[in-house]
């Protein structure tokens, strides 16, 4: 009854809280179940008003509301009831429930609620329940007890218990102090009576004493001597009479007499045989035997006793004589003189005093040792308790300590999380905005976000710069966001990438133009004239260290302890912060000494010397700090001599006087004296030693003054000299290249790590036994001094008292120094220190060694490779020095000679740059010129970039503001409603009795008619008013403005670039023409590219600026200098500004891309004329050097001619001579000199030229393409506003036009039923409500249905698991084959990674790697491999197998839709190809269209069959259907399965019977089998011509020779299986081409073992392995359990 009470108040009413039946009692008890019970059979209306505790109150209530449902129902509830309820009487409850279930059974039969059930009831029975309710309610109060008793009793109780508790404790306190007065008296009375038996003690011993001190004369013992015989012979006596009684008894007891007469008498009775009276008389006489042996040793033993007993008495007659004699003896010895005994007396009274003394003395002695055993114990207690208080003071000391660490790192990680907490603030912020800030821009681009908004966003959150402008930002912080995209724009646009890439609609994209090299080497060749670079210092040239180190670590970590021992077992020397300065204070402190203890003139005149000596080499040494750095640097030994004692001791001095000034100024000891301190300490080193710094640095920037006083090199020079580095728009690739980065000075770092709390407790530790030692008496150690002695105990200063502060300190510099010496310069190394000393010294010392080993192997590297390449920059830099003296420099022979002999292309690796002098005003001038042209290219881009950007804001703004304003204005309010409501008010108006009149209904027709062309007017005036009103946006000119602003700003930055194009072209031109000429040319005009003039009448532009000069940078003006006079000789002339010219963009006809274009073209042109000018310049130089060059020619000619003459003339006649022609002009080598260099910087100045014109063409180029497409992409976001504007009105107004249409079909239907409209009609802008609360909507169409869903098995798997397994092993084993341990590494790792996923059923995701193994072995073939489309088709399953019959239907349905025979078929032929099982089934289609159709999978597993088979390589992937049904011809039993593959062949169906008969029965018993057998047996077998070698072979190697034989090992080839089949053939007596009939093959037995031994026709039932596989695995695991 409880079973069915529990699933009747669980399962079927479905209570709050499930009920056991052990519970009913506890659960019912307050009765709100019980009313949970009614209500859910809606009988309780006031079930809200029950309570689930379980006090007296809610008891009262809920029991209270129950009495009159249950009386309604019938149930027998009274007081007594609700009682037993309540206190949890045993099987009330149950009895109540049992009750409630029979009648609510009948209740829910016969369909009755609790209203009809309190109808139905008599009035009279009802008056009765009421006042039966009211007297239950009544006395179920009196018997309920209060909430408020029931805590009073239960405080009651409580105060009892605690009372009597009370009283049991007085109660044993008196008798606890009764029996602490019993045992007081007991011990009082104990007490008395060891004094009294003290004092009998001691009375007792002074009668001894007194007794003693008698003289007693012994007396001979007669009678003792004579008594002792008589008992040693009585005794004797005694025991010969008890053993004589002993063996009186024992003979008794073993002689036959003692069976008595009864027993005698028994066997005379019986019967007496002759063999029983032989064994009688046999033992009679064994016993008289055995008698007469006893008697024998009877008298034996008594012979023995007798003869003892004489023995015994002849010793005691020998005793007695000899007791006699010794009486006599003594008689005799009695009878001496009264002298002698006197003499005995006082010599006994003296040695009794003398024993009195020596106890006396031994007492005494005692007594001493008690009271300083004594004195001990309380000096030992008095030490004991003190070392016990000072083991509390420290344990207090130590728990104040830990309580301010604790505080302090409470403090430290409170600051910590509120700067993480402020830092994660300040990232989540400019997450939140940046997040805010996509989505504005989502609203204000129409979900599109610019890549280059996002690509600034992304540097600005980076960067850590607020993307929004607030007003509390500092100009400061808006400057550095301004810098960061400006920057950010000109990297994009000088590297070509992000926004200013190369667009792909123009083809091939394009780098970015290469530097100019030759440009680069004349902007470098000149500022290493005018800025020459000045000799670094050398490094310092400190001796050869084997280790250099810091050991670092937090206070008291061990550092000192571990180095000391260190320094004492290897010789490292270790310097120590406060050791060097202890040392430096002292050396001041006895320099002072010195010269107070010696005041002879002698000595003043010395110590005058020896300070201005002191103050010699202080000067010079601080000259040196102050060229090196502030950093100190002793002389080496090789380089000085070597300095006294005195001279060493007055620079230690020196630094104690400058660490006393600091000390007393109340400061700590600056870095760069520490430094100084440190690098004079580490001179003091010998060569070959090592040293390490203990405890040294402490911060980061003490770790770079120590890297830059050891190295020479400043390490945060670099960081420098980028920051400061000017911009500069050509490299010299072929200047030298910075130095490497020095090795760090220090060869290793280590740090102790020791935590925090241990730290401190050995600080603590450290303080105690520093105090201790200073506590200790002088005597312990008088030979040493007290100062020695506490300078070399105590702990350093501030040890104690300022450890919190030294741990807080370390804490906030070692991150940066871990950095530092950890990731800079990778010498870090970590200890562990919370240790033992041994353990810590092993581990720094081998850290050490190993340190030093890699030092050594450093070192022998070859000396002096840092020195050839610090030496390399001064030696490619000296040509360019000797240049700047304007001396006439001529050009080496050898560059000559290397020039003639190759030819370069200028700017090449092979070219040598020409270097002549140049004047001295000439590098100045055009250093500083170009350092101007590279600012102000750089500004002038970046502002520019800076507009655009100010610009694409403004645009996107403005484009969401008209798209904002437009909607709001189609949503402005209309008079409809007003109209509407008139109408509706009149035709309510209308007499009910007049509506259903046809006139009437005609009347109101009209009228609605009337109306609705009203509201259609009103929509068709608004709808004009927007099309006027998107006409304007379109028309106001604003998108015209804009454009052209943004043609302005392109123009600018090409203005730009053909400015820096000019300036770099005055440069070179000005460079080279100063190597050969005195005079420079005059400078051009400068190029101004023309504006659009976009300003209205008042000549104020749309963004309130006025047009006046160009934005780019003002024109440059150039004065022609000479090199012989100076700048100030030359008026100055005032710069003209040129107004730049304007192109007007109002015309209609003005298209922007036009403008643009022409624009364009305009700067090209300019730059062309630049370039064509040059280089005609250049000609006319060369010509103008050929034409003085043949004018020389012509001169020598006609000198020598002249020459000839007059020599003829003179002379005498001479025979005549061939003519000889003039003498060719002989050049010297300075001309020829001349004349090469000028064509060389011809070469040069063309090819730098033709490299600047190429480069700023592509930009030009890029920033013509790069305009286009923002002014299309401006025009497009324009176009798709006024679309979406145009959309808005149709969408708008056709909208209300349907609204009015619902409207009228409203009303409609009211006028044809002749009812009044009782509902407010309002038509509200687009929509229609009727009441102003329903909205008419049209139905909205039905949900598709959802697909189809293939239902879980517990271990088949689905058609979507079987694709994702066949793409997996497709991708690790393409050919088909995988071998068993990769299938296993598979599924193990799919079941492994497949909980929770739908990858494998939950059968598979159970198994173990084992059962992966045996699963998978089942299939392994030949070699360990595993033909996984086999294995997908076993693990597919179950699917129809096919017979023989259905194989060759299919087969003949593929190759007729394979008319040409290819053997293979494309998806769309295999899907109207029936296979042998069908794929449509007719499965009933559910009512519920939001329920999905059946699904379907035996078609979905022919779609899976063809992805499985098929060639994913040919597009369209095509499947060789038969190599597909030779896999489907698989069957649990191979031999089957092969007889079906060589039926397909055959194309024949054959028929294979199992040599074995219950083989072949046990075949049949599969249930999957029992359709083909039964077609098996009604079909007719039909061999035909037979079974040919060839179609075996290709039935065998479908998939390679994986069959195996039991007679043969393996058949390896395809030759070595047809040999093998040919010699079957050949026995049955078949020849090779001849086909044998299958059923005589297939009774051979190598075929036999052929066909069964076929693993790759086997369909393995994978389902029933692991069904096996669990059912083995249950046993394990209850056992294991």
């Amino acid at each position: 009854m409880s079973d069915i009470l529990c699933r009747w108040l669980n399962l079927e009413l479905g209570l709050s809280k499930v009920v056991e039946p052990h519970s009913f009692t506890k659960d019912f008890a307050n009765g709100y179940l019980l009313g949970e019970v009614l209500s859910k059979h809606q009988l309780q209306d006031d079930f809200q008003h029950f309570s689930k505790n379980s006090t007296a109150n809610a008891k009262l209530n809920n029991f209270t509301r129950l009495e009159p449902t249950l009386q309604l129902l019938g149930v027998p509830f009274d007081l007594s009831m609700a009682k037993a309820v309540m206190q949890g009487q045993q099987g009330a409850a149950t009895r109540l429930l049992y009750q409630l279930y029979v009648l609510l059974q009948k209740k829910k039969r016969s369909g009755l609620t609790g209203a009809a059930m309190e109808s139905m009831q008599p009035p009279a029975n009802a008056r009765l329940h009421r006042v039966e309710n009211h007297i239950y309610t009544q006395r179920l109060r009196t018997v309920v007890r209060r909430e408020v008793d029931e805590k009073l009793q239960k405080i009651t109780q409580r105060f009892d218990k605690k009372g009597q508790g009370a009283h049991g404790r007085s109660v044993m306190a008196e008798l606890q102090q009764e029996e602490k007065r019993r045992h007081l008296q007991e011990e009082r009375r104990l007490q008395d009576i060891q004094k009294l038996q003290q004092a009998r003690r001691k009375q007792q011993e002074m009668m001894e004493c007194i007794q003693t001190a008698g003289v007693q004369i012994p007396k001979p013992p007669v009678s003792r001597s004579l008594r002792a015989p008589r008992k040693r012979q009585q005794h004797e006596a005694q025991h010969v009479h008890q053993q004589i009684a002993q063996f009186e008894k024992n003979r008794k007891r073993l002689s036959p007499a003692s069976c008595g007469p009864a027993a005698l008498s028994v066997q005379v009775t019986r019967a007496v045989s002759e063999d029983e009276m032989a064994q009688w008389n046999s033992e009679y006489v064994q016993k008289i035997r055995q008698r007469l042996e006893e008697d024998a040793s009877a008298r034996e033993q008594r012979e023995k006793r007798r003869r003892r007993a004489l023995i015994q008495q002849l010793h005691a007659h020998h005793a007695h004589e000899e007791l006699v004699r010794e009486e006599q003896l003594i008689g005799r010895l009695m009878r001496q003189s009264q002298q002698e005994t006197r003499i005995a007396v006082q010599l006994m009274q003296i040695r009794q005093q003398k024993e009195v003394l020596r106890q006396n003395r031994i007492l005494q002695q005692r007594q001493y040792e008690e009271q300083r055993l004594l004195d001990f114990q309380k000096a030992l207690d008095r030490e004991a308790t003190v070392l016990q208080q000072t083991r509390m003071e420290q344990q207090d000391e130590l728990r104040k300590e830990r309580e301010l660490h604790a505080r302090l790192a409470a403090e430290r990680a409170q600051l910590k999380t509120q700067k993480h907490s402020s830092v994660c603030r300040g990232i989540l912020e400019q997450i939140v905005d940046l997040a805010t800030k996509s989505g504005e821009y989502r609203l204000l681009t129409a979900n599109v976000i610019p890549p280059k908004l996002l690509r600034e966003w992304k540097e600005l959150y980076f960067s850590g710069e607020p993307l929004y402008d607030v007003a509390e930002v500092e100009l400061g912080a808006e400057q550095e966001k301004l810098h960061i995209l400006n920057q950010q724009d000109y990297d994009e646009y000088t590297n070509m990438k992000g926004e200013w890439a190369w667009p792909e609609e123009e083809g091939e994209s394009k780098a970015p133009p290469p530097n100019n090299d030759i440009l680069g080497h004349v902007v470098a060749r000149l500022r290493d004239i005018v800025y020459p670079p000045s000799p670094g210092d050398p490094p310092p040239q400190f001796p050869v260290f084997t280790l250099r180190a810091c050991v670092l670590g937090k206070p008291c970590s061990g550092k000192t302890t571990c180095l000391t021992r260190i320094s004492q077992v290897h010789g490292i020397h270790i310097l120590s912060a406060d050791a060097l300065i202890q040392e430096a204070l002292q050396a001041h402190q006895a320099g002072h000494q010195a010269l107070e203890s010696d005041p002879s003139p002698d000595s003043e005149e010395k110590t005058e010397s020896r300070g201005a000596d002191e103050q010699t080499q202080e000067e010079a040494e601080s000259s040196a700090a102050a060229d090196s750095g502030a950093v100190s640097k002793d002389p080496q030994p090789a380089d000085l001599p070597k300095k006294d004692s005195e001279t060493k001791r007055s620079l230690r001095a020196q630094y104690g006087v400058a660490v006393e000034k600091a000390l007393k100024r109340g400061g700590a000891v600056p870095d760069e004296l520490l430094i100084d301190i440190f690098i004079h300490a580490i001179w003091q080193v010998p060569e070959g030693q090592g040293w390490i710094l203990d405890g040294f640095p402490t911060n980061v920037s003490q770790a770079r003054l120590v890297e830059k006083a050891l190295t020479g090199t400043d390490p945060e020079q670099a960081v420098r000299n980028r920051r400061n580095k000017k911009p500069n728009l050509a490299e010299d690739r072929n200047a030298p290249k910075a130095p490497p980065p020095p090795s760090p000075a220090l060869h290793l770092a280590v740090l102790l790590q020791v935590s925090d709390e241990q730290a401190v407790d050995r600080a603590v530790h450290q303080s105690q036994q520093a105090r201790e030692e200073n506590a200790a008496p002088a005597d312990d150690s008088g030979d040493t001094p007290p100062t020695e002695h506490t300078q070399q105990s105590a702990p350093p200063a501030g040890e104690r008292t300022h450890i919190q502060h030294r741990l807080a300190e370390f804490q906030e510099a070692w991150p940066k120094l871990e950095k530092w010496f950890g990731e800079k310069q990778k010498i870090l190394a970590k200890v562990a220190a919370e240790v033992d000393e041994d353990a810590l010294f092993s581990s720094v010392e081998a850290v050490l060694f190993n340190a030093m080993n890699a030092a050594r192997t450093g070192s022998q590297d070859p000396p002096h490779a840092e020195d050839k390449q610090a030496e390399s920059p001064e030696v490619q830099s000296k040509p360019s020095g000797s240049e700047s003296g304007g001396a006439a420099g001529q050009t080496t022979d050898s560059s000559l000679a290397a020039v003639e002999a190759s030819s370069p292309t200028p700017g090449s690796a092979g070219w040598v740059y020409v270097d002549e002098p140049l004047p001295k005003e000439i590098p100045g001038y055009l250093a500083v010129y170009w350092d101007t042209v590279c600012s102000s290219y750089s500004s002038s881009v970046k502002a520019v970039m800076q507009n655009l950007r100010s610009e694409r804001d403004l645009i996107i703004h403005h484009l969401y503001n008209i798209r904002e304003d437009f909607q709001q204005y189609l949503q402005r309010p209309d008079l409809k409603q007003e109209f509407v409501s008139v109408w509706q008010r009149d035709y309510n108006s209308v007499p009910d009795n007049m509506r259903r009149d046809e006139e009437t209904k005609t009347e109101l027709h009209q009228r609605l008619d009337d109306l609705r062309e009203r509201l259609w007017d009103i929509c068709d005036k608004r709808k004009e008013e927007a099309w006027q009103k998107r006409a304007g946006v379109i028309e106001d000119g604003w998108l015209e403005d804009h454009t052209g602003l943004l043609i302005n700003h392109y123009s600018t930055l090409m203005q730009v670039e053909v400015d820096r194009f000019q300036d770099t072209l005055l440069v070179l031109r000005d460079y080279y023409t100063g190597m050969y000429r005195s005079a420079l040319p005059e400078a051009a005009d400068f190029t101004c590219i023309p504006l659009l003039d976009i300003a209205d009448d008042s000549g104020h532009q749309p963004d309130g600026s006025t047009v006046g000069r160009s934005p780019g940078p003002a024109p440059s003006e150039r004065r022609t200098k000479s090199a012989g006079k100076k700048d100030t000789a030359e008026p100055e002339e005032k710069k003209k500004t040129k107004v730049v010219p304007l192109v007007g963009c109002r015309s209609p006809s003005a298209d922007p891309s036009r403008l643009l274009q022409d624009i364009h073209h305009t700067a090209l042109t300019a730059i062309t004329n630049m370039a064509s000018a040059e280089a005609q310049r250049l000609e006319c130089e060369a010509s103008e050097e050929q034409q003085v060059k043949r004018a020389h020619t012509d001169d020598a000619a006609a000198t020598h001619s002249a020459k000839k003459k007059s020599a003829k003339k003179k002379g005498s006649p001479s025979p005549t001579k061939e003519v000889t022609p003039p003498p060719p002009l002989e050049e010297t080598a300075e001309e020829v000199q001349r004349r090469t260099v000028r064509s060389r910087i011809r070469q040069e100045y063309s090819a730098a030229l033709q490299h600047e014109e190429a480069a700023v063409r592509q930009r030009m180029e890029l920033v013509r393409l790069h305009a286009l497409a923002t002014i299309q992409s401006v025009q497009h976001r324009a176009e798709h506003t006024h679309t979406d504007m145009k959309e808005w009105v149709d969408l708008r107004f056709s909208s209300e036009m349907k609204s009015i249409e619902q409207l009228a079909e409203v009303v409609k239907l009211h006028i044809e039923s002749a009812l009044r409209i009782p509902h407010e009609l309002v038509l509200e802008c687009t929509d229609f409500f009727i009441d102003g609360e329903m909205r008419v909507l049209s139905t909205p169409p039905p949900r598709p249905r959802p697909p189809p869903l293939e239902p879980t098995n517990d271990s088949t798997l689905t058609v979507l698991q079987l694709h994702g397994l066949h793409a997996q092993l497709r991708s690790i084993a393409p050919t088909g084959l995988v071998s068993s341990k990769e299938l296993c590494e598979l599924l193990q790792e799919l079941t492994s990674l497949a909980m929770g996923s739908d990858a494998l059923p939950e059968a598979w995701t159970n198994i173990t790697d084992l059962q992966v193994q045996e699963l998978v072995g089942v299939l392994v073939q030949d070699r360990g491999m595993v033909d996984w489309q086999q294995f997908l088709l076993s693990a597919a399953q179950p699917w129809p197998l096919p017979s023989q019959s259905r194989l060759l239907k299919t087969l003949k349905r593929f190759r007729e839709m394979d008319p040409e025979a290819r053997g293979v078929v494309t998806l769309d032929q295999y899907a109207q190809v029936e296979l042998w099982f069908s794929s449509q089934r007719d499965a009933p289609v559910p009512e519920d269209p939001t329920e999905p159709l059946p699904y379907d999978r035996l078609a979905n597993l022919k779609q899976f069959f063809f992805t499985l088979f098929a060639d994913p390589d040919a597009s369209p992937p095509v499947l060789d259907y038969l190599t597909m049904l030779l896999y489907l011809c698989c069957h649990p039993d191979p031999a089957q399965g092969f007889t079906s593959a060589l039926s397909l062949v055959t194309q024949h169906k054959l028929q294979y019977t199992h040599p074995s008969p219950l083989l072949q029965s046990v075949l049949y018993m599969d249930g999957a089998n029992e359709h083909e057998a039964e077609e098996e047996d009604d079909g007719v077998c039909d061999e035909g011509d037979g079974v040919s070698v060839d179609e075996l072979l290709r039935v065998l190697n479908r998939g390679g020779p994986q069959v195996t034989s039991h007679h043969d090992k393996h058949t390896d080839t395809r030759e070595d299986m047809k040999q093998d089949l040919v010699k079957v053939f050949k026995e049955l007596g078949f020849d090779e081409e001849e086909k044998a009939p299958f059923s005589i093959l297939s009774q051979h037995l190598f075929l036999q073992d052929l066909m069964e031994g076929s693993l790759q026709y086997l369909l393995a039932d994978l389902h029933t392995v692991l069904q096996l596989q669990k059912s083995d695995g249950e046993p394990s695991v209850f056992t294991a359990s």
